[in-house]
């Protein structure tokens, strides 16, 4: 009976490596049986829940944009849950002290929803303590350097610093170690020692176990795409007017133009346009070369698509907004036509936007950002740099990462950032959908079976910066979303296929 009971317990700890949500009554029906053989079918069907993506490739038709097609949809309903506003004020050291303080303070509220964290103690008060008893507190991360025997970390609060020793003899505790970045929010239980606190464990905040899946109560898509990058000589226009002419109804098999006429959503997740001075040399690079005339040539191509479809976009590194995150909306001075289209919704980056809603159904909440401190990521975080072999296929390794540490961007010299009163780049809310963009290949993943995470492709070919960033695009590919099932599709509108 002990060993059936281990076995459980191994079981589950399998399903929470692997980021598979376990809900309460999953485990009352685990614990209601010792039958080997419907503990290994009731293991077997959550392994097997979550369906992996269905890839499509569209082959290449001729692309005839007619009149658009008669709407058949009823209008998707969009609530923007966040959209950054920037105060027009001086930035003062101050600023710095409070975004970073802010950030601690939420944080630390999220990771005290732990029974282990439920007791802690500040870090100005472990003087106090004796040598060997047992410790739990939560701090920022300030340093962090590998030692012969283990990992040594800096921790501040609001009261003061210590430092956590994480032992390489306790290999799960040194796994966690290892992945621990600066200037993110941690929780750490172990003993003291003489102004040491000798790690046991290490908690992220992460996604809680309650987070349920929602499905619409209705069929109904949403497709993302990215990185437009009109202006650029490598900008292909023919795979996005493919795309276009889908979405109208104009291209694809009868199965095809069925599925077209049940998008309601279309995400444009930044990166609209190339830009004019994003990097040295850039300006030989472009046919187009300013930023008003690279806005109203997307504005057209966008207002191709049917007026019954909403459009949420946000900006991205090489739109005309700050580059420090977070980046405020499009402004209508340069793209007027943009913001005068009635089904466009124009906000920050990042964003929170709920989608779908309806009586009885609260709808989807989808968290915006393009993505650009995920280079940093890919290539700093041992973990993930030896995975995989490039930057791009790195993207849905970092999202989830970023999802457990309930942060887009941590360390704060992974990328510009803007000192704002509360610190915007937190994942306060828990999505449903998490989208981005940059890295110029799309992907798809679910996170504790319950997030979808999405990358945009793009629609520009390899650039000489591309490659001297590590990326490997993969452009025209189009991921979709059927609402009611979760079920991903990737639809190809790039080469033929031979």
């Amino acid at each position: 009976m002990e060993a059936v009971e281990q076995k459980k317990k191994s079981l589950v700890r399998l399903l929470l490596d692997r980021n598979i949500l376990i809900e309460p009554e999953f485990l009352q029906q685990l614990n209601s049986t010792n039958d080997p053989a419907i503990i290994s079918a009731l293991i077997n069907e959550k392994l097997g829940a979550q369906p992996e993506p269905t890839v499509i490739e569209q082959p290449i038709q001729k692309i005839e944009v007619k009149s658009i097609t008669p709407a058949i949809r009823r209008d998707g309903v969009v609530k923007v849950g966040y959209s950054y506003v920037p105060e027009k004020r001086k930035i003062v050291v101050q600023d710095f002290i409070t975004y970073f303080t802010s950030r601690y303070n939420i944080i630390k509220k999220i990771l005290q929803q732990r029974t282990q964290l439920e007791n802690i103690t500040s870090i100005g008060k472990l003087k106090a303590k004796n040598e060997r008893e047992a410790v739990s507190v939560i701090g920022m991360v300030y340093e962090k350097e590998d030692t012969k025997n283990g990992i040594m970390v800096t921790i501040e609060d609001p009261t003061g610093s210590i430092k956590v020793y994480f032992s390489k003899n306790k290999q799960e505790i040194a796994a966690k170690a290892q992945d621990i970045i600066h200037d993110e929010v941690i929780g750490i239980t172990g003993s003291m020692g003489k102004n040491i606190i000798f790690a046991n464990d290490a908690f992220f905040p992460d996604i809680p176990m309650t987070k349920e899946l929602k499905k619409s109560p209705d069929e109904e898509y949403a497709v993302f795409i990215s990185d437009l990058h009109v202006g650029s000589k490598q900008f292909l226009e023919d795979q996005l007017l493919k795309f276009i002419s889908w979405i109208r109804g104009d291209t694809g098999n009868d199965a095809q133009k069925t599925l077209a006429s049940k998008v309601k959503y279309v995400f444009v997740t930044g990166d609209l346009v190339d830009g004019i001075s994003n990097h040295p040399g850039q300006k030989v690079d472009l046919n187009i070369f300013t930023f008003r005339e690279q806005y109203k040539k997307v504005t057209e191509y966008l207002k191709m698509i049917p007026e019954d479809i909403q459009l949420i976009v946000c900006p991205g590194n090489h739109d005309i907004v700050p580059i420090a995150e977070p980046q405020p909306a499009l402004p209508q001075s340069y793209c007027p036509d943009l913001h005068m289209m009635p089904n466009v919704t124009i906000v920050s980056n990042p964003a929170l936007v709920n989608i779908g809603s309806k009586p009885g159904f609260p709808g989807f909440d989808v968290l915006m950002y393009h993505g650009y401190s995920y280079n940093f990521y890919a290539d700093k975080i041992e973990s993930i740099r030896t995975q995989k072999p490039n930057i791009s296929e790195r993207a849905p390794l970092v999202m989830k990462m970023l999802l457990q540490k309930r942060h887009l961007t941590p360390t704060h010299d992974a990328n510009p950032k803007m000192p704002t009163e509360v610190d915007h780049m937190i994942i306060d809310k828990v999505p449903d959908i998490f989208i981005s963009g940059d890295v110029h290949k799309s992907a798809v993943f679910t996170y504790k079976n319950v997030i979808t995470g999405i990358i945009s492709s793009c629609f520009q070919s390899t650039t000489d910066f591309q490659e001297w960033v590590g990326h490997v695009p993969d452009p025209g590919r189009v991921p979709l979303v059927n609402l009611k099932t979760r079920e991903v599709k990737i639809l190809n509108f790039g080469e033929a296929i031979d």
